[in-house]
């Protein structure tokens, strides 16, 4: 069963968090992760009139050998950046447990990664590895991902969702509300209570359901 955490990280605690922080851009966001041999190679996304010059300015950083580019638009560039050697331990210990990068954006100062492993123990490897690296890492939430869904509809009864359906589509969750529960039950033939009621039931089954 696979396991999803939501992550953050400063950027001043990775190496690919550190040669990022030397340039001021709107928004950087981490496409994905390019296994080369031993090297990891990301593939990140600069938001920013001015990417082109931040990009040189990535081009200048010690570490970095070179920054290819893939694609440029007016506002935005995405590049692929080469390390002149791997120094960085944390996509390595994500390397080392088969994980994949799902997600990962640099709002501000700090880094949110969406990682997900193939297990528990996985997961349970990569904390001890970074923990042992004396890596700063604040897990926000971690979910198993590797149950089959279900629809939570299919605990609805048809009256119910007949109800709902009608109540969202007449804007009664609309805010402001366009719509009352007398005009729903106007149109569904049945009592204001019986509106209510059925309303009451289908958000606790969908609540139970979706958590």
């Amino acid at each position: 069963m696979s396991v999803t955490i939501e992550a953050q990280v400063d950027a001043d605690e990775f190496e690919f968090g550190r040669v990022i922080e030397s340039v001021e851009a709107d928004r950087i966001e981490l496409e994905t992760i390019i296994p080369i041999g031993e090297q990891a190679l990301p593939l990140i996304e600069v938001h920013d009139e001015d990417h082109r010059a931040l990009v040189e300015q990535l081009r200048e950083h010690a570490v970095v050998a070179a920054v290819h580019v893939v694609e440029e638009y007016d506002d935005r560039g995405v590049y692929a950046i080469e390390w002149h050697e791997d120094p960085d331990t944390f996509f390595k210990s994500i390397r080392d447990q088969d994980a994949q990068i799902l997600n990962a954006v640099r709002p501000n100062a700090h880094w949110e990664f969406e990682i997900r492993f193939p297990s528990q123990e996985a997961l349970t490897a990569f904390r001890k590895e970074t923990d042992q690296d004396g890596f700063g890492l604040e897990v926000v939430r971690v979910s198993q991902t590797g149950r089959p869904t279900r629809n939570p509809e299919e605990g609805l009864s048809e009256p119910q969702r007949e109800a709902l359906d009608l109540a969202v589509a007449r804007g009664y969750y609309s805010i402001p509300r366009k719509a009352t529960t007398a005009e729903l039950a106007d149109e569904l033939g049945i009592s204001d209570q019986a509106v209510v009621e059925r309303l009451r039931r289908a958000t606790i089954t969908l609540a139970k359901e979706e958590l």
